[in-house]
């Protein structure tokens, strides 16, 4: 009997052994890639509005019936939604911030394998989120987490479409759980997609833990590189990043600028300065708080409103600006609620009016100035990048940011004298104080310029050994 009983435990573990295992996700940072063709998800748009759904199947009278007809068309505008709203992509050699998803499991019991997805300002549960009022009833929708369950050393994601459908019989109304289905989040050739299959290897994903994301360079200047960014997270600098930036005021067409150190905050778009002119090089550590989004309201969501949460989480002055997402003046399809063409969802195009355009007001995007400066040039093309720093005003003025900082260098001449003291004490009695760098007057870093940073100015000259 103990040899029988020794055999069947051998067998359970050489059993266990053999099957490759998964284990439930914990909640923190991923990157999510397809088992088939290796895309990455990136969260490309932060609407979904129910509105154009319902009203393409048929309204709440339709969908509390049982016709498939109707159903399904429900079923193929949520996933044209799903499509416009997630990207895939393929680019497994940095990793780019809106490719980072934050998974936040529901609670902490071992049998449960709902998640909310947080990922550029929003989450899946806040774009999934959301009510139909229609004359001929209601339809809410609310807490449709993802399921996440291991599978064969991967994961499968499917989602319920689920609501609640009320209609009125006179004033009285009754009110009816509908199911449309379960759906398997899956890779269609490139584009995302959900359906009913769950064996397919385009509806397996790998989830692989990430402590960092990559910026890319985008200004070569004195040796150094620099980009802007604007992330949902907050992050530390690291690896080859060495200065991050806001800018807190303009003056006379010159930038004036603080520095950035420690923990970055969630939503603040900051100058990047890099030592090298590789992504791969230029890391920014993930810390382990959770991501800033916007918690779902269902009346908002009606209304139109972005799910996305744009707000810096930056205490100081910061007049850089910036968004999650592309930036473009065409057409989005699937953005949000036509009211001009609510019968016919399918070819609904609205102007892309929650996107940020790069006129009206006028928008600079970091580049070198025509004096040969770094600085902020004006942006043109149809779109700025996702998760891109700039400025903006109403009238054209040059910016220029000085690469470097010499705090005493009034007069950018390269070294600090006492020609730097006399043009500060010039500036201050509102005499000529032509070339003037602002920032490197500024010598106590409060953000503003007086008589005190002529007294340091003075302390630093005394203090400098003599030549």
């Amino acid at each position: 009997m103990k040899k029988i009983t020794l055999h069947l435990c051998l067998a359970a573990i050489m059993a266990s052994v053999a099957l490759p295992a998964t284990a439930q996700l914990k909640s923190g940072y991923y990157r999510v890639r397809n088992n088939s063709t290796n895309h990455y998800i990136t969260l490309a748009n932060d609407r979904l509005n129910y509105h154009t759904i319902v009203s393409g199947a048929g309204g709440a009278s339709a969908l509390s019936t049982n016709d498939n007809n109707n159903q399904q068309m429900a079923i193929d505008i949520v996933g044209k939604y799903l499509g416009n709203d997630i990207h895939l992509i393929d680019d497994n050699q940095v990793i780019l911030p809106s490719t980072v998803i934050y998974a936040d499991k529901k609670n902490n019991n071992s049998a449960n394998y709902d998640y909310n997805l947080i990922a550029q300002g929003t989450s899946l549960l806040t774009l999934t989120t959301g009510m139909y009022d229609g004359s001929g009833g209601d339809v809410k929708f609310s807490d449709l987490y993802i399921n996440i369950k291991p599978n064969g050393g991967l994961y499968t994601a499917s989602i319920e479409l689920k609501a609640t459908v009320i209609v009125y019989i006179g004033s009285f109304p009754i009110s009816t759980n509908k199911s449309l289905g379960t759906r398997y989040f899956v890779d269609n050739d490139g584009t995302f997609a959900i359906n009913t299959s769950s064996t397919g290897e385009n509806a397996k994903w790998s989830a692989e833990a990430v402590d960092h994301f990559n910026v890319v360079p985008q200004v070569e200047f004195n040796g150094k590189y620099y980009t802007t960014v604007k992330v949902p997270f907050e992050f530390t600098l690291g690896e080859q990043v060495e200065k991050a930036y806001v800018v807190t005021a303009v003056n006379d067409g010159i930038l004036q600028y603080q520095e950035v150190t420690g923990t970055i905050p969630a939503g603040t778009p900051v100058i990047l300065e890099c030592a090298s002119p590789n992504a791969a090089d230029c890391q920014l550590h993930l810390t382990t708080t959770a991501p800033r989004f916007t918690t779902p309201d269902p009346a908002a969501a009606a209304a139109g409103v972005p799910a996305s949460d744009e707000n810096s989480y930056y205490t100081g002055t910061n007049l850089l600006k910036g968004t999650y997402y592309y930036n473009t003046d065409g057409k989005i399809p699937y953005s949000k609620f036509n009211s001009q063409d609510v019968n016919n969802p399918t070819t609904a195009y609205i102007d892309g009016d929650h996107y940020t355009k790069t006129t009206n007001p006028q928008k600079y995007v970091l580049g070198i100035t025509e004096s040969g400066k770094l600085g902020f040039v004006k942006a043109t093309g149809t779109g700025i990048p996702a998760n891109t720093a700039w400025l903006e005003t109403a009238a054209e003025f040059p910016w220029e940011l000085p690469a470097q900082v010499l705090l005493g260098d009034v007069n950018d001449s390269g070294d600090v004298s006492i020609a730097d003291a006399t043009m500060l004490v010039d500036y201050l009695l509102g005499g000529d104080a032509s070339p003037f760098n602002a920032t490197n007057a500024d010598v106590s870093q409060d953000g503003e310029i007086t008589i005190k940073d002529v007294t340091m100015l003075i302390d630093m000259l005394l203090s400098s050994p003599a030549e």
